[in-house]
């Protein structure tokens, strides 16, 4: 897949910041934090209490094997959005879920759809998804729901983690994946991330 050199350029000026991003080959406009060189998009619908999708963007240069949000803010019981590159065009998402500081195994509670924007080429790769089910989840066996708050005025604590190391079977979203080389928390804003044109967006993308 290419990009445009307006895309090239958008990533490259990147750093570990926040701020907003508007794709100028679609139109959606998201809201961006950047850290350890990948990047994390996020646009959500006019709402103000969870459930909601999300449109996530993920971009990261080809040494990253792959890169993850936790929409939780941390590791265990909630869950974790993956993406990698597989091949030299398409990119894969993968949807996990850690009980601990373990393997992550997939979750079924959150579903995806790959879109338009989705690629790879010799020195990055995008992965673009719509996600049903990582607004809202539920921890403690299923007794205790926990969610985004898309009313908050102030960004709100998600967190990120990449490795190095690609997935060992890079076409299979359930592939095993190496550990970790980089994590941390990221503040997501999710005022920036509202729009009243997330259906016109996820139709532009589909």
């Amino acid at each position: 897949m290419q990009f445009s050199m307006a895309a090239l350029l958008a990533y490259a000026s990147s750093s570990a910041t926040a701020g907003k991003y508007c794709d100028a080959a679609t139109g959606v406009c998201y809201s961006e934090v950047s850290a350890s060189n990948a990047t994390y998009r996020v646009a959500i619908p006019n709402v103000n209490a969870a459930p909601f999708d999300i449109l996530l963007q993920i971009v990261a240069p080809k040494s990253v094997g792959w890169a993850g949000i936790a929409w939780g803010g941390h590791m265990a019981e909630n869950p974790l959005t993956l993406g990698w590159a597989n091949g030299k065009e398409s990119t894969v998402v993968s949807s996990r879920w850690a009980t601990g500081h373990t393997m992550p195994g997939p979750y079924q509670g959150a579903s995806y759809e790959v879109l338009k924007g989705s690629g790879s080429n010799d020195t990055h790769w995008t992965l673009t998804t719509l996600c049903h089910g990582c607004s809202q989840w539920k921890t403690d066996n299923g007794t205790v729901v926990q969610g985004l708050d898309p009313a908050a005025t102030a960004p709100i604590n998600v967190a990120f983690a990449l490795s190095a190391k690609a997935p060992t079977q890079p076409a299979n979203n359930a592939s095993a994946i190496g550990f970790h080389s980089a994590k941390g928390p990221l503040k997501l804003d999710l005022a920036a991330a509202k729009t009243d044109l997330f259906d016109e967006y996820v139709q532009a993308l589909m």
